[in-house]
């Protein structure tokens, strides 16, 4: 009879809603165990965050003229701190059974000698190279502070600060051009621009913490976070700070 008079409230004619019943039943646990589909929206504010994090962890360094191992930059490439450049691939990528070491294709891995270093004349020319077409880029869409995403993909704003950042602390080692010069009257919008999308990354977690858990797992697993996944556990979750997580289930 209890079994009969559950099954009812979770008819499409019954009472109740599914997520009602499982209180009333005792199990929430079950409920949080369902997927959730991660949505156009969720996966745009999660490579938002991505970026923003990616600024707040490199920005000191790149003032200080330095560039991370295996950093990346649109555009611009995966820095490899020995050879003190930036190339297409990361260090250690490997493709049909070679691995791309400083720039050339190696049969064995070999692991990388520096973990940060300051890139070579000719590495500053190229960022700079870069860093102009962005901006001439971002004028043309009629979006002059860069506040969109620039071209070739990501967080064209985050992507220029970056640049001009590592540029600024190299003063000296490369020619300014006019595109750095240019730069300089731009930086206080491009940083506004950051701050604008880290109060709207903040105020969507807040509102949808199901979003949170997607952020979390993502990081668990090294899996980024696109339209359609299914994520564990989106229901009944709760908004938390930006932090570790459980993996991404099927």
């Amino acid at each position: 009879m209890k079994k009969r008079f559950f099954q009812s409230l979770i008819r499409p004619g019954g009472i109740l809603r599914w997520s009602t019943a499982c209180i009333l039943a005792g199990s929430l646990s079950s409920c949080e165990r369902r997927s959730q589909v991660v949505t156009e929206k969720d996966a745009e504010m999660a490579e938002s965050q991505l970026q923003i994090e990616k600024l707040d962890t490199e920005k000191e360094k790149l003032l200080r003229g330095e560039v991370s191992q295996n950093f990346h930059i649109p555009r611009v490439g995966y820095y490899h701190a020995d050879a003190r450049r930036f190339f297409p691939h990361p260090y250690g990528y490997e493709q049909d059974g070679k691995f791309f070491i400083n720039g050339e294709w190696k049969d064995q891995a070999v692991p990388a000698i520096a973990a940060t270093s300051r890139p070579t004349a000719e590495a500053l020319e190229h960022v700079q190279k870069v860093l102009e077409e962005e901006q001439a880029t971002a004028g043309n869409n009629g979006n002059s502070n860069g506040a969109n995403q620039g071209h070739g993909g990501g967080f064209g704003m985050g992507n220029m600060l970056m640049m001009y950042w590592l540029l600024s602390g190299n003063r000296g080692m490369f020619s300014p051009g006019a595109g750095f010069q240019k730069a300089g009257g731009q930086v206080q919008n491009w940083q506004r621009g950051v701050e604008t999308q880290r109060s709207n990354v903040s105020r969507y977690a807040t509102a949808n913490p199901g979003y949170q858990r997607m952020v979390e797992q993502s990081r668990a697993s090294g899996v980024p976070v696109r339209p359609g996944q299914s994520v564990r556990g989106g229901f009944g979750s709760s908004p938390s700070r930006m932090g570790g997580g459980s993996s991404f289930g099927s």
